[in-house]
Protein backbone atom coordinates (compact mmCIF):
# COMPACT_ATOMS: atom_id res chain seq x y z
CA UNK A 1 0.00 0.00 0.00
CA UNK A 2 1.33 3.42 -0.97
CA UNK A 3 2.10 6.03 1.69
CA UNK A 4 -0.75 8.29 0.54
CA UNK A 5 -3.31 5.50 0.93
CA UNK A 6 -1.86 4.50 4.30
CA UNK A 7 -2.10 8.06 5.61
CA UNK A 8 -5.67 8.44 4.32
CA UNK A 9 -6.76 5.11 5.84
CA UNK A 10 -5.09 5.88 9.19
CA UNK A 11 -6.50 9.42 9.31
CA UNK A 12 -10.00 8.28 8.32
CA UNK A 13 -9.87 5.49 10.89
CA UNK A 14 -8.80 7.95 13.59
CA UNK A 15 -11.48 10.45 12.50
CA UNK A 16 -14.12 7.70 12.47
CA UNK A 17 -13.16 6.43 15.92
CA UNK A 18 -13.10 9.99 17.24
CA UNK A 19 -16.46 10.72 15.62
CA UNK A 20 -18.05 7.55 17.01
CA UNK A 21 -16.69 8.07 20.52
CA UNK A 22 -17.55 11.78 20.60
CA UNK A 23 -20.95 11.02 19.04
CA UNK A 24 -21.74 8.40 21.67
CA UNK A 25 -20.71 10.81 24.43
CA UNK A 26 -22.74 13.65 22.92
CA UNK A 27 -25.77 11.43 22.39
CA UNK A 28 -25.56 10.16 25.95
CA UNK A 29 -25.37 13.73 27.25
CA UNK A 30 -28.29 14.76 25.04
CA UNK A 31 -30.34 11.72 26.04
CA UNK A 32 -29.67 12.29 29.71
CA UNK A 33 -30.61 15.94 29.36
CA UNK A 34 -33.86 15.20 27.51
CA UNK A 35 -34.88 12.39 29.89
CA UNK A 36 -33.95 14.44 32.95
CA UNK A 37 -36.19 17.25 31.71
CA UNK A 38 -39.05 14.82 31.02
CA UNK A 39 -38.45 13.17 34.40
CA UNK A 40 -38.68 16.52 36.15
CA UNK A 41 -41.86 17.50 34.30
CA UNK A 42 -43.49 14.15 35.07
CA UNK A 43 -42.67 14.51 38.76
CA UNK A 44 -43.82 18.14 38.97
CA UNK A 45 -47.17 17.47 37.24
CA UNK A 46 -47.79 14.41 39.38
CA UNK A 47 -46.99 16.24 42.60
CA UNK A 48 -49.39 19.08 41.70
CA UNK A 49 -52.28 16.66 41.08
CA UNK A 50 -51.50 14.57 44.14
CA UNK A 51 -51.48 17.68 46.35
CA UNK A 52 -54.92 18.71 45.03
CA UNK A 53 -56.23 15.19 45.58
CA UNK A 54 -54.92 15.18 49.12
CA UNK A 55 -56.70 18.48 49.88
CA UNK A 56 -59.96 17.11 48.46
CA UNK A 57 -59.67 14.04 50.66
CA UNK A 58 -58.95 16.21 53.69
CA UNK A 59 -62.07 18.32 52.90
CA UNK A 60 -64.27 15.23 53.17
CA UNK A 61 -65.30 14.86 49.53
CA UNK A 62 -67.32 11.73 48.87
CA UNK A 63 -66.07 8.87 46.79
CA UNK A 64 -68.87 9.41 44.28
CA UNK A 65 -67.91 13.06 43.84
CA UNK A 66 -64.26 12.08 43.55
CA UNK A 67 -65.03 9.58 40.78
CA UNK A 68 -67.11 12.15 38.93
CA UNK A 69 -64.32 14.73 39.22
CA UNK A 70 -61.72 12.34 37.90
CA UNK A 71 -63.83 11.51 34.87
CA UNK A 72 -64.94 15.04 33.95
CA UNK A 73 -62.02 17.36 34.83
CA UNK A 74 -59.36 17.45 32.04
CA UNK A 75 -56.69 18.28 34.63
CA UNK A 76 -57.16 14.73 35.92
CA UNK A 77 -57.30 12.92 32.59
CA UNK A 78 -53.85 11.36 33.02
CA UNK A 79 -54.62 9.97 36.47
CA UNK A 80 -55.35 6.31 37.02
CA UNK A 81 -57.27 6.18 40.27
CA UNK A 82 -57.27 3.09 42.45
CA UNK A 83 -60.17 3.04 44.85
CA UNK A 84 -58.56 1.41 47.88
CA UNK A 85 -55.15 -0.03 48.57
CA UNK A 86 -55.10 -3.66 47.49
CA UNK A 87 -58.77 -3.54 46.43
CA UNK A 88 -59.88 -5.10 43.21
CA UNK A 89 -62.36 -2.29 42.64
CA UNK A 90 -60.47 0.17 40.46
CA UNK A 91 -61.49 3.30 38.64
CA UNK A 92 -60.15 3.91 35.14
CA UNK A 93 -59.66 7.52 34.16
CA UNK A 94 -57.00 7.53 31.39
CA UNK A 95 -58.92 6.73 28.18
CA UNK A 96 -61.40 4.91 30.38
CA UNK A 97 -58.84 2.12 30.58
CA UNK A 98 -58.24 -0.05 33.57
CA UNK A 99 -54.52 -0.93 33.67
CA UNK A 100 -53.13 -4.06 35.19
CA UNK A 101 -52.11 -3.20 38.73
CA UNK A 102 -48.87 -5.22 38.59
CA UNK A 103 -47.91 -3.55 35.31
CA UNK A 104 -48.45 -0.11 36.82
CA UNK A 105 -46.57 -1.00 40.00
CA UNK A 106 -43.48 -2.17 38.10
CA UNK A 107 -43.31 1.06 36.08
CA UNK A 108 -44.24 3.46 38.91
CA UNK A 109 -41.93 5.68 40.97
CA UNK A 110 -43.19 7.02 44.29
CA UNK A 111 -42.33 10.69 44.09
CA UNK A 112 -42.79 11.56 47.76
CA UNK A 113 -39.65 9.57 48.55
CA UNK A 114 -37.40 11.74 46.32
CA UNK A 115 -37.12 15.23 44.96
CA UNK A 116 -37.66 15.15 41.19
CA UNK A 117 -33.99 15.74 40.45
CA UNK A 118 -33.06 12.68 42.52
CA UNK A 119 -35.16 10.28 40.47
CA UNK A 120 -33.00 8.13 38.22
CA UNK A 121 -33.06 8.92 34.51
CA UNK A 122 -33.16 5.15 33.99
CA UNK A 123 -36.60 4.97 35.62
CA UNK A 124 -38.93 2.31 34.17
CA UNK A 125 -41.31 3.16 31.33
CA UNK A 126 -44.83 1.93 30.70
CA UNK A 127 -45.65 0.86 27.16
CA UNK A 128 -49.27 1.42 26.19
CA UNK A 129 -50.97 1.69 22.81
CA UNK A 130 -47.66 2.30 21.02
CA UNK A 131 -46.62 5.06 23.42
CA UNK A 132 -44.14 5.37 26.29
CA UNK A 133 -45.06 6.81 29.68
CA UNK A 134 -43.41 7.71 32.98
CA UNK A 135 -45.62 6.55 35.85
CA UNK A 136 -45.61 8.56 39.11
CA UNK A 137 -47.09 6.84 42.17
CA UNK A 138 -48.27 8.05 45.54
CA UNK A 139 -50.32 6.74 48.50
CA UNK A 140 -52.73 9.33 49.90
CA UNK A 141 -54.71 8.11 52.86
CA UNK A 142 -56.33 4.84 51.85
CA UNK A 143 -56.00 5.60 48.16
CA UNK A 144 -53.36 4.77 45.59
CA UNK A 145 -52.87 7.14 42.66
CA UNK A 146 -50.85 6.57 39.49
CA UNK A 147 -50.28 9.45 37.07
CA UNK A 148 -49.05 8.89 33.50
CA UNK A 149 -46.76 11.34 31.67
CA UNK A 150 -46.23 10.58 28.00
CA UNK A 151 -42.57 10.67 26.88
CA UNK A 152 -42.97 9.11 23.45
CA UNK A 153 -41.98 12.33 21.68
CA UNK A 154 -38.86 12.59 23.85
CA UNK A 155 -37.50 9.25 22.63
CA UNK A 156 -38.65 9.91 19.08
CA UNK A 157 -36.80 13.20 19.05
CA UNK A 158 -33.73 11.47 20.44
CA UNK A 159 -33.85 8.85 17.67
CA UNK A 160 -34.15 11.62 15.07
CA UNK A 161 -31.13 13.33 16.61
CA UNK A 162 -29.18 10.05 16.38
CA UNK A 163 -30.17 9.59 12.73
CA UNK A 164 -29.25 13.19 11.95
CA UNK A 165 -25.90 12.80 13.72
CA UNK A 166 -25.13 9.63 11.74
CA UNK A 167 -26.10 11.37 8.48
CA UNK A 168 -24.00 14.44 9.31
CA UNK A 169 -21.13 12.22 10.49
CA UNK A 170 -21.10 10.27 7.21
CA UNK A 171 -21.22 13.53 5.28
CA UNK A 172 -18.35 14.98 7.30
CA UNK A 173 -16.36 11.78 6.85
CA UNK A 174 -16.85 12.02 3.08
CA UNK A 175 -15.72 15.65 3.12
CA UNK A 176 -12.72 14.72 5.31
CA UNK A 177 -11.72 11.96 2.88
CA UNK A 178 -11.99 14.35 -0.08
CA UNK A 179 -10.01 17.07 1.70
CA UNK A 180 -7.42 14.49 2.81
CA UNK A 181 -6.96 13.28 -0.76
CA UNK A 182 -6.38 16.85 -1.95
CA UNK A 183 -4.05 17.70 0.95
CA UNK A 184 -2.11 14.42 0.74
CA UNK A 185 -1.67 14.85 -2.99
CA UNK A 186 -0.26 18.33 -2.43
CA UNK A 187 1.84 17.37 0.60
CA UNK A 188 3.21 14.15 -0.88
CA UNK A 189 3.88 15.57 -4.34
CA UNK A 190 7.45 16.60 -3.30
CA UNK A 191 8.03 13.04 -2.06
CA UNK A 192 6.89 11.74 -5.44
CA UNK A 193 9.31 14.15 -7.11
CA UNK A 194 12.05 12.94 -4.73
CA UNK A 195 11.27 9.33 -5.60
CA UNK A 196 11.38 10.05 -9.34
CA UNK A 197 14.63 12.00 -8.96
CA UNK A 198 16.18 9.18 -6.91
CA UNK A 199 15.11 6.68 -9.59
CA UNK A 200 16.68 8.84 -12.30
CA UNK A 201 19.89 9.11 -10.26
CA UNK A 202 19.93 5.35 -9.81
CA UNK A 203 19.70 5.14 -13.60
CA UNK A 204 22.74 7.38 -14.01
CA UNK A 205 21.16 10.84 -14.44
CA UNK A 206 23.04 12.75 -11.74
CA UNK A 207 21.85 16.15 -12.98
CA UNK A 208 18.34 15.58 -11.59
CA UNK A 209 17.15 18.10 -8.97
CA UNK A 210 13.86 18.62 -7.14
CA UNK A 211 12.08 21.94 -6.75
CA UNK A 212 11.89 23.19 -3.16
CA UNK A 213 8.53 24.88 -2.55
CA UNK A 214 8.14 24.68 1.22
CA UNK A 215 10.21 25.20 4.35
CA UNK A 216 8.78 22.24 6.28
CA UNK A 217 10.44 18.86 6.88
CA UNK A 218 9.74 17.72 3.31
CA UNK A 219 11.21 20.97 1.97
CA UNK A 220 14.31 20.48 4.11
CA UNK A 221 14.54 16.88 2.86
CA UNK A 222 14.34 18.17 -0.73
CA UNK A 223 17.13 20.68 -0.03
CA UNK A 224 19.31 17.95 1.47
CA UNK A 225 18.55 15.72 -1.52
CA UNK A 226 19.68 18.46 -3.89
CA UNK A 227 22.87 18.95 -1.86
CA UNK A 228 23.48 15.19 -1.96
CA UNK A 229 22.74 15.08 -5.70
CA UNK A 230 25.15 17.96 -6.28
CA UNK A 231 27.85 16.15 -4.31
CA UNK A 232 27.21 12.88 -6.15
CA UNK A 233 27.28 14.62 -9.52
CA UNK A 234 30.50 16.44 -8.62
CA UNK A 235 32.17 13.24 -7.42
CA UNK A 236 30.95 11.38 -10.50
CA UNK A 237 32.41 14.08 -12.73
CA UNK A 238 35.68 13.81 -10.84
CA UNK A 239 35.68 10.04 -11.27
CA UNK A 240 34.88 10.32 -14.98
CA UNK A 241 37.54 13.00 -15.42
CA UNK A 242 40.02 10.87 -13.49
CA UNK A 243 39.22 7.87 -15.66
CA UNK A 244 39.54 10.03 -18.78
CA UNK A 245 42.93 11.29 -17.64
CA UNK A 246 44.08 7.79 -16.71
CA UNK A 247 42.99 6.48 -20.10
CA UNK A 248 44.75 9.36 -21.81
CA UNK A 249 47.80 8.84 -19.59
CA UNK A 250 47.99 5.15 -20.40
CA UNK A 251 47.60 5.86 -24.10
CA UNK A 252 50.31 8.50 -24.02
CA UNK A 253 52.51 6.29 -21.85
CA UNK A 254 52.16 3.50 -24.37
CA UNK A 255 53.16 5.92 -27.11
CA UNK A 256 56.07 7.30 -25.07
CA UNK A 257 57.36 3.81 -24.29
CA UNK A 258 57.08 2.79 -27.92
CA UNK A 259 59.60 5.38 -29.13
CA UNK A 260 62.61 4.38 -26.93
CA UNK A 261 61.70 0.69 -27.19
CA UNK A 262 61.70 0.94 -30.99
CA UNK A 263 65.07 2.69 -30.91
CA UNK A 264 66.53 0.11 -28.52
CA UNK A 265 65.18 -2.78 -30.62
CA UNK A 266 66.53 -1.20 -33.83
CA UNK A 267 70.03 -0.63 -32.49
CA UNK A 268 70.09 -4.09 -30.87
CA UNK A 269 69.07 -5.71 -34.18
CA UNK A 270 71.78 -3.73 -35.95
CA UNK A 271 74.38 -4.94 -33.46
CA UNK A 272 73.26 -8.54 -33.91
CA UNK A 273 72.84 -8.64 -37.68
CA UNK A 274 75.42 -6.21 -39.05
CA UNK A 275 79.18 -6.00 -39.06
CA UNK A 276 79.98 -2.65 -37.51
CA UNK A 277 83.16 -0.82 -36.76
CA UNK A 278 84.08 -0.29 -33.14
CA UNK A 279 83.01 3.34 -33.39
CA UNK A 280 79.61 2.34 -34.85
CA UNK A 281 79.15 -0.28 -32.14
CA UNK A 282 79.95 2.25 -29.40
CA UNK A 283 77.52 4.72 -30.97
CA UNK A 284 74.76 2.07 -31.04
CA UNK A 285 75.47 1.04 -27.47
CA UNK A 286 75.38 4.70 -26.39
CA UNK A 287 71.93 5.16 -27.94
CA UNK A 288 70.70 1.97 -26.24
CA UNK A 289 72.13 3.27 -22.95
CA UNK A 290 70.52 6.72 -23.27
CA UNK A 291 67.13 5.31 -24.30
CA UNK A 292 67.28 2.81 -21.42
CA UNK A 293 67.95 5.68 -19.00
CA UNK A 294 65.05 7.57 -20.53
CA UNK A 295 62.79 4.57 -19.92
CA UNK A 296 63.98 4.49 -16.31
CA UNK A 297 63.24 8.17 -15.78
CA UNK A 298 59.85 7.81 -17.41
CA UNK A 299 58.86 4.83 -15.26
CA UNK A 300 60.10 6.61 -12.12
CA UNK A 301 58.02 9.68 -12.89
CA UNK A 302 55.00 7.52 -13.67
CA UNK A 303 55.32 5.77 -10.31
CA UNK A 304 55.64 9.15 -8.59
CA UNK A 305 52.53 10.42 -10.35
CA UNK A 306 50.55 7.33 -9.35
CA UNK A 307 51.72 7.60 -5.72
CA UNK A 308 50.54 11.20 -5.55
CA UNK A 309 47.22 10.36 -7.23
CA UNK A 310 46.51 7.62 -4.70
CA UNK A 311 47.05 9.91 -1.71
CA UNK A 312 50.63 9.79 -0.47
CA UNK A 313 50.77 11.07 3.11
CA UNK A 314 52.14 14.55 3.86
CA UNK A 315 54.82 14.67 6.57
CA UNK A 316 55.42 18.25 7.65
CA UNK A 317 58.56 19.36 9.45
CA UNK A 318 60.77 22.43 9.73
CA UNK A 319 62.77 23.09 6.54
CA UNK A 320 65.68 25.55 6.41
CA UNK A 321 65.56 27.24 3.01
CA UNK A 322 69.31 27.84 2.60
CA UNK A 323 70.03 24.16 3.28
CA UNK A 324 67.22 23.14 0.91
CA UNK A 325 68.56 25.31 -1.93
CA UNK A 326 72.11 23.98 -1.43
CA UNK A 327 70.85 20.40 -1.51
CA UNK A 328 68.94 21.09 -4.73
CA UNK A 329 71.98 22.75 -6.31
CA UNK A 330 74.02 19.65 -5.57
CA UNK A 331 71.32 17.37 -6.96
CA UNK A 332 71.00 19.39 -10.19
CA UNK A 333 74.71 20.12 -10.58
CA UNK A 334 75.33 17.56 -13.34
CA UNK A 335 72.32 18.76 -15.37
CA UNK A 336 73.36 22.39 -14.92
CA UNK A 337 76.95 21.69 -16.00
CA UNK A 338 75.78 19.88 -19.14
CA UNK A 339 74.43 23.20 -20.48
CA UNK A 340 76.69 25.51 -18.48
CA UNK A 341 73.67 27.08 -16.78
CA UNK A 342 74.14 29.31 -13.74
CA UNK A 343 71.58 28.70 -10.94
CA UNK A 344 71.14 31.85 -8.83
CA UNK A 345 69.39 31.45 -5.47
CA UNK A 346 68.04 34.07 -3.07
CA UNK A 347 65.75 33.99 -0.03
CA UNK A 348 64.49 36.26 2.75
CA UNK A 349 62.95 33.34 4.65
CA UNK A 350 64.86 31.40 7.28
CA UNK A 351 62.63 28.31 7.50
CA UNK A 352 59.18 26.95 6.62
CA UNK A 353 57.09 24.03 7.89
CA UNK A 354 56.12 21.60 5.14
CA UNK A 355 56.92 18.22 3.57
CA UNK A 356 60.59 18.48 2.54
CA UNK A 357 60.48 15.64 0.00
CA UNK A 358 57.44 17.08 -1.76
CA UNK A 359 58.84 20.63 -1.80
CA UNK A 360 62.10 19.28 -3.20
CA UNK A 361 60.19 17.37 -5.89
CA UNK A 362 58.42 20.58 -6.91
CA UNK A 363 61.61 22.62 -7.21
CA UNK A 364 63.57 19.85 -9.00
CA UNK A 365 60.80 19.35 -11.56
CA UNK A 366 60.57 23.11 -12.17
CA UNK A 367 64.35 23.36 -12.56
CA UNK A 368 64.35 20.33 -14.85
CA UNK A 369 61.79 22.01 -17.11
CA UNK A 370 63.74 25.27 -17.04
CA UNK A 371 66.99 23.51 -17.97
CA UNK A 372 65.28 21.77 -20.90
CA UNK A 373 63.84 25.08 -22.12
CA UNK A 374 67.09 27.06 -21.65
CA UNK A 375 69.97 27.55 -24.03
CA UNK A 376 73.58 26.85 -23.12
CA UNK A 377 75.16 29.53 -20.93
CA UNK A 378 71.86 31.03 -19.69
CA UNK A 379 70.72 31.63 -16.09
CA UNK A 380 67.95 30.28 -13.88
CA UNK A 381 66.72 32.12 -10.75
CA UNK A 382 65.47 30.18 -7.72
CA UNK A 383 64.07 32.53 -5.04
CA UNK A 384 61.85 32.46 -1.96
CA UNK A 385 60.87 36.05 -1.16
CA UNK A 386 57.74 37.62 0.35
CA UNK A 387 56.30 34.12 0.94
CA UNK A 388 56.50 33.34 -2.80
CA UNK A 389 58.63 30.51 -4.21
CA UNK A 390 59.76 31.39 -7.73
CA UNK A 391 61.66 29.64 -10.53
CA UNK A 392 62.49 31.89 -13.49
CA UNK A 393 64.45 31.01 -16.63
CA UNK A 394 65.61 32.71 -19.82
CA UNK A 395 64.40 29.90 -22.05
CA UNK A 396 62.20 29.62 -25.13
CA UNK A 397 58.99 30.44 -23.23
CA UNK A 398 55.47 29.07 -23.66
CA UNK A 399 52.77 30.40 -26.02
CA UNK A 400 49.75 31.89 -24.23
CA UNK A 401 47.40 29.32 -25.77
CA UNK A 402 49.35 26.48 -24.13
CA UNK A 403 49.59 27.89 -20.59
CA UNK A 404 46.33 26.29 -19.40
CA UNK A 405 47.32 22.85 -20.71
CA UNK A 406 50.90 22.45 -19.59
CA UNK A 407 49.91 20.80 -16.28
CA UNK A 408 48.20 17.90 -18.09
CA UNK A 409 50.13 14.64 -18.11
CA UNK A 410 52.21 14.08 -21.28
CA UNK A 411 51.36 17.51 -22.65
CA UNK A 412 54.35 19.09 -24.42
CA UNK A 413 54.53 22.46 -26.12
CA UNK A 414 57.42 21.54 -28.45
CA UNK A 415 57.29 17.77 -28.86
CA UNK A 416 60.47 17.46 -30.89
CA UNK A 417 62.47 19.55 -28.40
CA UNK A 418 60.99 17.63 -25.46
CA UNK A 419 61.98 14.29 -26.91
CA UNK A 420 65.41 15.59 -27.71
CA UNK A 421 65.79 16.75 -24.10
CA UNK A 422 64.38 13.47 -22.79
CA UNK A 423 61.10 14.91 -21.50
CA UNK A 424 57.80 13.09 -21.24
CA UNK A 425 55.52 15.94 -20.19
CA UNK A 426 54.98 14.68 -16.64
CA UNK A 427 56.89 17.27 -14.58
CA UNK A 428 54.15 19.91 -14.23
CA UNK A 429 51.51 17.22 -13.67
CA UNK A 430 53.50 15.98 -10.68
CA UNK A 431 53.97 19.55 -9.45
CA UNK A 432 50.22 20.25 -9.63
CA UNK A 433 49.38 17.11 -7.64
CA UNK A 434 51.96 17.97 -4.98
CA UNK A 435 50.73 21.55 -4.62
CA UNK A 436 47.13 20.34 -4.32
CA UNK A 437 48.20 18.10 -1.45
CA UNK A 438 50.06 20.96 0.23
CA UNK A 439 47.21 23.43 -0.28
CA UNK A 440 49.43 25.70 -2.39
CA UNK A 441 48.78 27.42 -5.71
CA UNK A 442 50.87 27.87 -8.83
CA UNK A 443 50.90 30.80 -11.26
CA UNK A 444 52.78 30.78 -14.54
CA UNK A 445 53.88 33.75 -16.63
CA UNK A 446 55.61 33.19 -19.95
CA UNK A 447 56.18 34.64 -23.40
CA UNK A 448 57.86 32.95 -26.38
CA UNK A 449 61.53 33.90 -26.52
CA UNK A 450 61.47 35.67 -23.13
CA UNK A 451 61.52 32.77 -20.71
CA UNK A 452 59.09 31.50 -18.09
CA UNK A 453 58.47 32.30 -14.42
CA UNK A 454 56.55 29.97 -12.12
CA UNK A 455 55.35 31.45 -8.79
CA UNK A 456 54.07 29.29 -5.95
CA UNK A 457 52.10 30.70 -3.01
CA UNK A 458 50.66 29.06 0.09
CA UNK A 459 53.88 27.43 1.30
CA UNK A 460 54.58 28.80 4.79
Amino acid sequence: MKLKKKLIVITCFAATVFGIVSGIINMMIMKNSMISEANAQASIRAREIFNVFEKRIDSGISEYSMNYLLKTDNNWRNVVYINKQGSSERTAVYNQTIFDYDQLSKAAVRISSYSYDKISIDRPKLEYDGGLYFVSYEIIGDYELFRLYEVTDVFERFEKHVQMYVFIGLGLLSVIILVLIIIMRKVLLPLKSLSEAATDMAGGDYSKRVEVKTKDEIGILAEHFNVMAEAVETENKKILESERKKTLMMGNLSHELKTPMTAIAGYAETLLSSKLTEEQQNEALYYIYTETNRLGRLSKKMMRLLDLSEGEAVEKKKIYIDELFESIKETMSVRLKEKNIDLITETDVDAITSDEDLIKDVIINLLDNSIKASDTGSRIYLTFKDKVLSVKDEGIGIPKKDLDSVTEAFYRVDKSRSRKEGGAGLGLSIIKLILDKLGAKMEMESSPGEGTEVRITGIN
